[in-house]
């Protein structure tokens, strides 16, 4: 059949009828994934970048992951010497510089509120890590009232697992989930204690044959389990001392707020370098299981808890990460990128989908991107062919070759077809309706009224598109000045509109919000448990 003899979108709609009760019977795992299947898509799209996770930031998702050979890490201490146990390694200078200062002294925060805690930290130029930067003791000792840099460089491959999303906040809102309840058995963890978290992890993973782990707060950061393992100390480097009667450290001042947000904002797309890479046929996510994933909090119930996941589903998740960290600790499985496959399909349909639902005002705008995006699968020599064969073709186009190697390879690809069935069966579906209301050589002399009906008809249909998609790239800012940063909130920075939408900061503005309306929900510290450090070993 001829594109051309079809005859409306009713008819569209009852030929997909038989591609529906064919994918009716699946296994509950693959159920899983396709019911989940924007948010793995999403997961696979965001994986070491720093924009997305920010956004989609409670992960549920794990990846085994190596940084090669040669790569060069930060460490912010007081310390000259190496940490004698786990410690922190940032991929960005400044965010080390963040930690490069003397033992902080001062007394602890009023019980059960931060508020005198982050007043004492504004007070000082900055918005300090909250877990980091206390230190309660007083005793005196040889190396602590000086900071310095210490610069490490791999010696050869180390292996890590990487906990996606912003799987470094200590917050309440589901950016621990995971880790505490999945990796750590512990649904009580205090969110404040980093330390005690950080040595639960490694006991987790050195116990896996891995030697730390990657999370992501404002910056990527390891876990390093032991620093005498695969790094080797290139330098240390003493940073400003505290001036007296002043407030604050001059290395802090250094690393100004704008700074420190334009260093992260490099990463908003990628780690860079090869820094890092990742197993993604080792992706263990509890989104493929059917376990429930909801969240009360209404300031945003779409993201995902495991609040109410059992803890027999939650046993059998960790058990599945350990089987596919040691199958995969050898290094000579062969590993799909799904991400590159993830961002073909972003870079083919992001824009003009937008476009579409956004900017459009002429319904033959719409029917333009529309021929553009579907034209390709539509065979006009075939007599037969019509639009199933052509939606077939268009949903498997950078599907089809790719092969499957791993159970997870087998559920990513699941969430892979759910979503570009959905975006192709959209798409079609306008169109043939555009044709079909206004003739396929578009009828000009239409009346208005109806042109504007279908006008507005076509972009709702695919704006419901993008908001079942949620690609985070829809919330990038258009373009920025030299001197400005597209800022989205990162733990623990930002302010709750920044969120809803991301906008450019300078010098002045940077830190506009984030006392009076900031977005993380910052948890109060319990009396009986003093903030932890991370230099406190």
């Amino acid at each position: 059949m001829r594109i051309t003899s079809l005859r409306h979108a009713a008819v569209w709609v009852a030929c997909l009828s038989h591609h529906v009760a064919a994918v009716k019977h699946r296994n509950p795992a693959e159920g899983a994934a396709r019911k989940n299947a924007y948010e793995i898509f999403n997961a696979i799209h965001s994986a070491m970048r720093q924009w997305g996770s920010s956004l989609n930031h409670n992960g549920l998702s794990t990846f085994v992951a190596t940084v090669p050979a040669g790569v060069t890490l930060y460490h912010g201490t007081w310390r000259t010497a190496p940490p004698p146990g786990p410690e922190w390694l940032a991929f960005e200078i400044e965010h080390a510089e963040m930690f490069a200062h003397a033992r902080m002294r001062f007394p602890p925060p009023a019980p059960n509120t931060t508020d005198s805690f982050i007043k004492l930290q504004r007070q000082r130029g900055i918005f300090f890590q909250g877990q980091s930067d206390y230190q309660a003791r007083n005793d005196d000792e040889d190396d602590d009232t000086e900071g310095h840099l210490q610069l490490y460089r791999t010696t050869k491959p180390i292996r890590l697992l990487y906990i996606d999303g912003m799987s470094a906040g200590n917050t309440e809102m589901g950016t621990l989930d995971f880790q505490d309840f999945v990796l750590r058995g512990d649904r009580h963890a205090d969110v404040w204690d980093e330390l005690d978290r950080a040595k639960s992890l490694c006991d987790v993973v050195t116990g896996w044959g891995l030697q730390g782990v990657i999370r992501m707060e404002a910056g990527f950061e390891i876990i390093q389990c032991d620093f005498s393992d695969s790094l080797e100390l290139v330098s240390v480097t003493q940073r400003p001392s505290e001036p007296r009667g002043g407030l604050g450290w001059e290395g802090y001042s250094e690393v100004h707020p704008i700074e420190f947000v334009r260093a992260v904002a490099q990463r908003y797309h990628g780690i860079g370098a090869s820094r890092v890479a990742l197993d993604f046929s080792s992706m263990v996510s509890a989104m493929f299981y059917p376990v429930a994933l909801s969240n009360e909090n209404m300031s945003n119930p779409s993201l995902p808890r495991l609040r109410h996941a059992t803890d027999e589903e939650l046993h059998v998740i960790r058990a599945r990460v350990e089987e596919v960290v040691y199958e995969r600790l050898d290094g000579k499985q062969s590993s799909i990128n799904w991400q590159e496959v993830a961002d073909l399909i972003v870079g083919r349909y992001a824009d003009r989908i937008w476009f579409m639902a956004e900017r459009a005002q002429f319904t033959l705008e719409i029917l333009g991107e529309l021929n553009h995006l579907t034209n390709t699968h539509v065979d006009y020599g075939a007599e037969k062919d019509g639009y199933r064969a052509a939606l077939s073709r268009c949903e498997r186009h950078y599907l089809s070759s790719v092969t499957p190697r791993t159970p997870e390879d087998r559920l990513i690809l699941a969430a892979m077809e759910e979503v570009t069935h959905a975006i192709c069966e959209r798409l079609y579906a306008v169109r043939l309706y555009i044709e079909h209301e206004l003739g396929y050589k578009y009828n000009y002399t239409a009346p208005a009224a109806h042109e504007d009906k279908v006008l507005h008809a076509s972009k709702r249909s695919i704006k419901h598109l993008m908001e079942n998609l949620k690609w985070t790239r829809w919330k990038e800012c258009t373009t920025c000045g030299f001197h400005e940063v597209c800022f989205v909130p990162m733990w623990p920075f930002g302010d709750k509109d920044s969120y809803e939408q991301p906008n450019c900061r300078d010098l002045s503005s940077i830190t506009n919000g984030w006392w009076e309306n900031r977005y993380w929900d910052m948890p109060k510290m319990r009396h009986s448990v003093k903030p932890p450090s991370k230099e406190d070993l």
